[in-house]
């Protein structure tokens, strides 16, 4: 039996989700490969950031083990690996500031590229070195919210990911517009980026051993719009989560010497990441991908 590993964030972690209902779990069974998961929930690329060894419950986020460290430190036999499923770029750019559209001197399109693009392109061809014989699916981002998004379910989101108030200086539908449309450009940027890094890849390798591979997820499964594929908070009640994992993640969290804001935010992570329906429809694309290489 072959191996599938998969490195990345909290996206192919499965952040929220039972084992059985991760997209990596179930690509794993299509391809009837053992499972080799290191990703993990808030990790960055990394390629500029000091080595840190530390390791938590993949539930609480964490930019330690960066992707870079996860192929790096990955002591498994590399022969065996026969597919990589990989993603990165969203923590690097700072899931804060792109549910900010008022951050002062931030540019989301050139942080993206150099993330998404310049970075992932390093981190494909190390990947691509290190694994000589995998093919390598990199999956893509998703809009968390649109303008399919219900008001009251942006307000509580921001309100989750700031710990304040939806109160802009501003007119609110300006203020939520914005903020949709900072979510939108991400997505569509990061597609871009990440689709340009692989097609670079393959050319530097001499053949396609990559693929972009899209998440399936448009704007009607963004955050509170009407076929949402993401996990949310209810706003009547916008403390709790309502993922699958958030009575063990509650207890890591706890153990994690944080103040109570960042707790708070532990708790709450999964709200925005692929519910069991959305992981359905990542996996059900990755395993499109995969017969392509047929």
């Amino acid at each position: 039996m072959s191996d599938l590993l998969v490195i990345g964030d909290s996206v192919l972690w499965g952040q929220g989700l039972i084992e059985a209902h991760k997209s990596a779990n179930l690509l794993a069974g299509h391809l009837q490969a053992e499972l080799k998961m290191v990703a993990h929930s808030g990790a960055n690329i990394g390629i500029r950031d000091s080595h840190e060894s530390l390791t938590l419950f993949g539930e609480v986020p964490c930019s330690y083990p960066t992707i870079q460290e996860q192929i790096q430190s990955y002591a498994g036999a590399t022969a065996r690996v026969d597919w990589v499923l990989m993603n990165g770029g969203i923590n690097d750019v700072d899931v804060r500031r792109i549910l900010n559209p008022l951050h002062p001197q931030f540019d989301l399109g050139r942080n993206t590229r150099k993330y998404c693009g310049r970075d992932m392109l390093t981190l494909l061809q190390q990947t691509m070195a290190k694994f000589p014989q995998a093919r390598v699916l990199v999956v893509g981002y998703f809009p968390v919210l649109s303008h399919q998004s219900s008001q009251r379910g942006i307000e509580c989101l921001f309100s989750a990911v700031h710990g304040v108030k939806f109160a802009p200086i501003f007119q609110p539908d300006l203020f939520r517009n914005a903020l949709v449309d900072h979510c939108l450009r991400f997505w569509k940027v990061s597609t871009e980026s990440l689709q340009d890094a692989v097609t670079q890849a393959n050319q530097s390798a001499g053949s396609a051993r990559a693929i972009f591979v899209d998440s399936g997820i448009t704007e009607a499964g963004a955050a509170y719009a009407p076929d949402s594929l993401l996990w949310e908070l209810d706003p009547d009640d916008p403390f709790k989560a309502m993922d699958e994992v958030a009575p063990q993640r509650h207890a890591a969290c706890d153990l994690v010497g944080v103040n109570i804001f960042q707790k708070t935010q532990c708790y709450l992570v999964s709200t925005g990441h692929p519910n069991v329906a959305g992981a359905a429809r990542i996996a059900e694309m990755c395993i499109k991908a995969v017969r392509t290489f047929s």
